[in-house]
């Protein structure tokens, strides 16, 4: 058997980007966004891509420069100083707790349809959990294969919502409403909601170990997926902004316009096929793509070396393990921690913001990596592109700190302090060793 056998390839990388990008924050989100900027949420959806698109070009050029096992902790580790390595452990690990939301919101849809579910919607979001970590965890092959057939149902469950939509007569009301009713600021915060729908597409950074050809497929999988994800994203757009008034939007859902446009029959379809299994990929995306970070973080020695453990096959079950029961306690007790993780937005935007200037240096560190990119720009536009990513990073910041309660502020704040100081202490205790960037940073 050939190394290439039994690994991921472009297809199948597009539709894991897509499945990952398509989940819950465009099903919750979209109607708000109208509700902001009325038929215009079309253009803001497409601009909110372009921000999020614009996010991930210091990874998307790294991908195409370094094959690196550890993902997205691997490259941060190439680029910052040790001290900021080590934040990104644990905000890897506490990323997990937003894998219950999905699980949860499976279940709920699933009552819907078959409401004599109801009382056993706590053991069916556990159940599905566990469904999709075992799937994870048989390895690339199998993961391939589920996603592919839950990202083509998808299309189709979309696809029709977008025909009927745009079949359907439009609204007296929203069609009478001009472009960007609420001006040039209701059209920023609607793209600033609307770019929490649009993220996901990252998670194929943490695949390089699972990929065939993956200085050439990661980056031009995750272009593809931006892509289709920005077109599907936009005809969805317009079709909410042609049928839902912007004083209605608030009150309404994606389901309910769904329902509006659709045969019973076919609106049934689009819950399974474009809801369900849009967040069914999403939380397969993610499964898949986070334990790479813990692992790579375990073997550099900021967190426990047994989550570095991995089977005979190479499946890292000690950091699945972990990722499993971090995502099932929340479920189990009847509780979120999905709030945990927005804590994480102040050492987040701090550290990348600094990755982001180290940055400008890669090319001048990395020469014959450089030379060698499958994504070769002149320096001084790779330059403009970096510029372009901070500002970027800065739009959603600041729109999230703007959202933030006092007790958000002060948990980030917090977790910020805490963060670095374990950081440090796990520097001095002298177990951290770089190994996952060994031979690489020391070409410095």
């Amino acid at each position: 058997m050939s190394e290439s056998q039994g690994k991921l390839k472009l297809f199948d990388l597009v539709s894991i980007g897509v499945g990952s990008i398509i989940g819950a924050g465009i099903f919750s989100m979209l109607m708000m966004g109208v509700s902001m900027t009325g038929r215009s949420i079309a253009l803001a959806l497409a601009f909110a891509m372009l921000v999020v698109f614009m996010q991930g070009i210091k990874s998307l050029f790294l991908s195409s420069m370094f094959a690196l096992e550890g993902g997205a902790y691997a490259q941060q580790a190439l680029v910052l100083p040790p001290i900021f390595t080590g934040t990104t452990a644990i905000t890897y690990v506490i990323s997990n707790a937003s894998m219950s939301v999905f699980g949860i919101s499976i279940a709920a849809y699933l009552t819907q349809l078959i409401p004599s579910l109801a009382p056993f919607q706590k053991p069916m979001a556990v159940l599905i959990v566990t469904l999709f970590f075992f799937v994870a965890y048989q390895g690339a092959g199998w993961l391939a294969k589920v996603q592919n057939v839950m990202t083509v149902c998808m299309y189709l469950a979309l696809g029709l919502f977008i025909i009927f939509g745009l079949m359907h007569p439009a609204d007296a009301e929203a069609a009478a409403t001009p472009y960007f009713a609420a001006g040039p600021v209701g059209f920023l915060m609607a793209t600033a909601i609307m770019s929490f729908a649009c993220n996901g597409g990252m998670n194929l950074i943490n695949l390089a170990g699972m990929t065939e050809n993956p200085r050439k497929n990661i980056p031009l999988g995750f272009l593809l997926a931006e892509i289709v994800c920005t077109i599907i994203y936009f005809l969805l757009g317009f079709v909410a902004g042609k049928i839902v008034p912007m004083s209605q939007a608030a009150t309404s859902t994606l389901g309910t316009v769904a329902q509006q446009v659709m045969p019973s029959g076919l609106y049934i379809f689009f819950v399974v096929g474009g809801a369900i299994f849009a967040l069914a990929t999403s939380l397969l995306g993610g499964i898949s793509a986070m334990s790479a970070p813990i692992v790579a973080s375990a073997e550099d020695g900021w967190l426990p070396a047994a989550l570095a453990k991995k089977t005979k096959s190479g499946a890292p079950w000690a950091a699945m393990l972990l990722m499993y029961l971090i995502s099932v306690v929340p479920i189990l007790g009847g509780f979120s921690l999905d709030s945990i993780v927005s804590f994480i937005l102040v050492p987040g935007m701090f550290v990348n913001v600094v990755s982001l200037f180290l940055t400008f240096r890669i090319p001048k560190r990395f020469p014959k990596e450089w030379d060698a990119c499958a994504l070769k720009v002149p320096y001084w536009f790779f330059c403009l592109l970096i510029v372009l990513s901070m500002a970027a990073s800065l739009i959603t910041a600041i729109f999230s700190m703007m959202s933030q309660t006092t007790a958000g502020i002060i948990g980030n704040i917090a977790l910020t302090i805490f963060l670095f100081a374990f950081s440090f202490w796990r520097l001095k205790s002298g177990k951290v060793e770089l190994k996952s960037v060994e031979g690489i940073r020391g070409e410095q």
